[in-house]
């Protein structure tokens, strides 16, 4: 549907890059949080891409493995709440579950078939930065068989004894931000109501889910 489909400049941007860059925020190794959010971080990227890259996995079980993980690694409330910025206040709780669900399907489909393009990609993180507020900032660079390294960035908390990540940046370029941006448009054309980009997401997710079950 019109306003749910990720922003060409956004593609273009991430594309090359987001099977690998991902993969660092993807799965939390038992353990991972002792090692402190630098070491959690490049755990989780090496971790990921071993399953998400996989020979022979069809595209239903990738998504599969990538709502798995999404699910298990992301702080799925707290994004949340980002994404639907101000709007956040005009959901019922009921509201902001389906929400969260329907996210966590919409990413999945949008991102996982990126990682059947991975060429090679190794992920070098550099230095970690707490900061006051209890979040830690992972500074590292992703080195291109061909081409420039990248610069990315990852935000991650403490949720009880585990990491949890909450910001995704490629060259500056937060990907919790990018979906803000387009979200807020969807509901300011629907009604300024959540319900209206519930209904969208809706749609473009039983579109995905008829061609890539993971249900």
């Amino acid at each position: 549907m019109t306003g749910i489909a990720l922003p060409f400049l956004a593609i273009r941007r991430f594309l090359a890059v987001l099977g690998a860059v991902l993969a660092l925020s993807l799965a939390a190794p038992a353990g991972a949080a002792g090692s402190g959010a630098l070491g959690f971080v490049q755990k989780v990227g090496d971790t990921a891409i071993a399953d998400l890259t996989a020979a022979g996995i069809s595209d239903s079980t990738r998504v599969k493995r990538m709502r798995k993980l999404l699910s298990d690694t992301f702080d799925a409330e707290t994004v949340a709440r980002f994404v639907l910025g101000p709007f956040v206040h005009r959901a019922s709780a009921a509201e902001l579950k389906e929400f969260m669900r329907l996210y966590e399907i919409y990413v999945a489909h949008n991102y996982a078939g990126l990682f059947k393009r991975y060429s090679g990609e190794k992920i070098e993180m550099q230095r970690e930065q707490a900061l006051a507020n209890g979040n830690f900032d992972v500074f590292g660079v992703i080195r291109q068989p061909s081409g420039p390294p990248i610069n990315m960035e990852m935000r991650v908390h403490r949720v009880n004894s585990n990491f949890k990540a909450v910001d995704l940046k490629i060259e500056g370029v937060s990907m919790p931000l990018t979906h803000r941006k387009q979200f807020a448009s969807v509901i300011t054309q629907r009604g300024n109501k959540v319900s209206g980009l519930i209904d969208a997401l809706q749609g473009a997710v039983t579109r995905f889910e008829k061609e890539t079950p993971s249900e």
